[in-house]
């Protein structure tokens, strides 16, 4: 009779307690160490078949079929089976033991094959915990792709192996993903990135890799022969899902940026972040589909880290100036109001909006400089109060970010209230918004400015999400047009010139203000006076001006010497 207290069985179950993660890891162990107790079992073969089937989840599913011993001088085919059923599910596992050619196996044989079989299945059970622990920690929730974890011990192993030279990296962004999500609801949104994600797993082979990074970023580490394919592959995947009782297609198109692992690189992070200042280069400079990683680049994401990086210090030191452009009313060539417009002296240069005001407003410090330049323009009004001089009204650009401030109201009135500036003096000017949650926002924000008796103008008007409906819906007392329908206005035949014409008459038949920017000759002048535009601003005028520059146009009540 066979003991599994054996020193046989001891050295059996030692060899299963190995450092194993996965099933298969273990199912490789047990035929080695079945030879301890192969013989003191008279084991002629032994066969496991697991059938575990999918419960929707990945990694749930598992199928296989092992002869795990074999004797080879035969067995008698007098199996001792079992089946044990995994909890939680349809699943389970088989095992068939058979005896050597010539033997017969008594009862308490078969009590030590029970004893064997279950305690394979706690070994193989414990295996298998072990290695769905593993692969969720690797793998994104929602998608089942790799994630950022896996991403690092990929690019790892490739660099162990010397091969990191061979790869690319890819950072990618889904085009419009936000509209998805805001028009069709978060469900379907993901429904998009599962369904987008199962497609992607159909590109990339065994040696490559793509994860996804969070919301709608994807990283792909790809041979570098693959890239251009995996571009063209992801310019447009076509989705199916279901949304209304209906089943739509959806086009999803991806942006990118890409950057080729090199030698002079410590490790794939450093590709990473390349490929990401790629991807942003590629979204908000050249609004194209994807960028490769240049110095350029480098020296542009090494700008936004110092211009970032030292906000806070040039507030402190006012570093920002702010400029004054004003406004004409083209009935007299006098100034009937201005813009606040700023600037930063850094290291004795005037820099440019052009170069700081697009990082801080996608950094979301734009707020706090806002604020800073409402401030100092009531310092300003102040000043020109005390000396006599009635400035005409102010407008203070105010970026859509500030749209998700729950407390934007009252932080405009204590601004006010701080420097005991009527609101007559001020006008805060927004950016017609981009998108339709924006707009509702907006729509919030304009009637409790309009409450407290604070005037709203609408900034590029004729760009956002819904230029009528703003008209419509929004109690704004100045709409300014954007330059772009300026420009072409003079042109013959122009389209703009008949579209600007059809825009001024709705407003003006609203009984709202209208300003056009922008205006750069006497005749776009001419053609806007025409339209009863009278109210203008742009350089055919005057460029934004010093605090002293335009102090001195306000003292002597200037005119403009410009025939219209």
């Amino acid at each position: 009779m066979a003991t599994l207290c054996s020193n046989g069985y001891r050295q059996f179950y030692n060899a299963l307690q190995s450092e194993t993660v996965s099933t298969d890891d273990i199912l490789n162990i047990i035929p080695d160490a079945f030879t301890f107790i192969a013989d003191e079992l008279s084991m002629g073969k032994f066969e496991i078949k697991i059938d575990i089937p999918s419960s929707g989840q990945e990694f749930s599913e598992y199928n296989d079929f092992r002869v795990l011993y074999e004797f080879p001088e035969g067995f008698e085919y007098a199996p001792h089976t079992r089946i044990i059923k995994v909890p939680g599910g349809n699943g389970r596992v088989s095992f068939a033991a058979f005896p050597r050619k010539g033997c017969k196996w008594d009862d308490e044989s078969e009590e030590a094959l029970d004893f064997l079989i279950k305690n394979l299945y706690v070994v193989l059970s414990k295996a298998r915990v072990t290695e769905l622990l593993n692969k969720r920690q690797l793998t994104d929730y929602l998608t089942s792709l790799p994630n950022t974890a896996y991403f690092t011990k990929f690019g790892h192993e490739l660099g162990l192996r010397g091969v990191l030279e061979q790869y690319t990296v890819v950072f990618s962004n889904l085009r419009s993903f936000n509209y998805i999500n805001q028009q069709m609801g978060s469900h379907v949104g993901d429904m998009v990135l599962k369904e987008y994600s199962r497609k992607l797993k159909d590109f990339y082979r065994p040696d490559e890799l793509i994860a996804r990074f969070g919301g709608d970023n994807f990283v792909a580490v790809l041979r570098n022969e693959n890239v251009e394919k995996y571009l063209n592959y992801i310019s447009l995947i076509n989705i199916s899902v279901a949304s209304d009782n209906q089943t739509r297609i959806l086009g999803v198109a991806a942006r990118s940026g890409i950057c080729p692992i090199t030698s002079s690189m410590g490790n794939i992070n450093e590709a990473l972040g390349r490929a990401n200042a790629s991807l942003t280069y590629a979204k908000r400079v050249l609004d194209t589909d994807y960028v490769y990683f240049t110095e350029e680049i480098l020296e542009r994401t090494s700008r936004e880290r110092e211009i970032i990086s030292g906000f806070r210090s040039a507030l402190s030191h006012k570093e920002y100036l702010v400029y004054y452009q004003p406004k004409v009313d083209l009935m007299t060539n006098r100034i009937c109001g201005c813009e606040a417009l700023v600037r930063w002296l850094h290291n004795g240069r005037v820099v440019s909006p052009a170069e700081f005001v697009p990082i801080l407003e996608n950094s979301g410090l734009i707020c706090d400089l806002d604020f800073y330049v409402m401030e100092r323009v009531c310092e300003d009004i102040n000043g020109w109060l005390e000396d006599g001089i009635i400035p005409p009204r102010i407008s203070v650009n105010f970026s859509k970010h500030h749209l998700r401030n729950p407390h934007l109201i009252d932080d405009v009135n204590d601004v006010l209230s701080k420097y005991t500036i009527n609101s007559d003096y001020i006008e805060i000017e927004l950016t017609e918004s981009a998108s339709s949650e924006d707009y509702q926002a907006l729509e919030q924000f304009v009637d409790e400015l309009v409450k407290r008796g604070i005037r709203i103008s609408i900034d590029d008007f004729g760009t956002g999400y819904s230029s009528l409906s703003l008209l419509k819906d929004l109690h704004v007392n100045m709409i300014k047009i954007d330059k772009s329908f300026v420009d072409n206005i003079a042109v013959d035949e122009s389209k703009d010139r008949i579209v600007l014409s059809s825009i001024l008459t709705m407003i003006n038949g609203l009984g709202m203000e209208v300003i056009a920017e922008g205006c750069e000759t006497a005749e776009q002048a001419r053609i806007l006076k025409d339209m009863n535009c009278n109210l203008i601003q742009g350089y055919l005028f005057d460029k934004p001006l010093t605090h002293d520059e335009y102090t001195a146009k306000l003292s002597k009540d200037y005119i403009y010497p410009v025939s219209i």
